[in-house]
């Protein structure tokens, strides 16, 4: 079940003391029989995939946040896996990079077919990739709907939580005007 899972950590989990190639074939060592140059040419790919091309034997020191992050997603979707589960996928990113990675985690999750699990705070993030989203409090469900529907919602707990920003506040009166 573990090879059908791959995990995006809130600070990347990427191993210091292995290059980027390394860090991203560490799945493929761990569940799959594969040689090296097999392992070398799927942690290629998958390093194409999220636009790291040339960047294999630099060192995770080497790479900034959004390289870093990339690289965690890299190696997360290695094992081509049917589930793809992120923590706070843009934590101490800036926002133009946050939207690059955004955009990733959406078309990876399309492309590869992947149900897709984000914990965010992010509330861009959740407008941007979320389908389904689901509201927490102490632990519990507190609301659950779409992105279109968090909108109409009258949940105090999202209500509290989302239009505690101007620009959401902005967001949902235009929307509502058009619906």
């Amino acid at each position: 079940m573990r090879s059908q899972i791959g995990m995006v950590f809130q600070g990347g989990a990427l191993f210091d003391s292995l290059s980027i190639v390394e860090n991203v074939m560490f799945p493929l060592k761990m569940f799959t029989k594969q040689s090296q140059s097999e392992m070398e040419d799927r942690a290629n790919a998958a390093l194409k995939r999220v636009d790291l091309v040339d960047a294999n034997h630099k060192m995770p020191s080497e790479a900034s946040g959004g390289m870093q992050k990339r690289v965690a997603i890299a190696r997360a979707i290695v094992n081509n896996p049917k589930y793809l589960f992120c923590d706070e996928p843009n934590s101490g990113l800036d926002p133009k990079t946050a939207i690059v990675i955004d955009n990733l985690i959406l078309e990876i999750t399309k492309e590869f077919d992947i149900v897709t699990v984000i914990n965010s705070h992010d509330m861009n993030s959740v407008m941007e990739i979320g389908e389904k989203i689901m509201f927490l409090k102490h632990g519990h469900k507190a609301w659950e709907g779409s992105k279109d529907t968090i909108f109409r919602t009258d949940n105090e707990v999202v209500t509290d939580f989302v239009y505690s920003s101007n620009l959401f506040k902005k967001v949902r009166r235009m929307y509502l005007e058009d619906h």
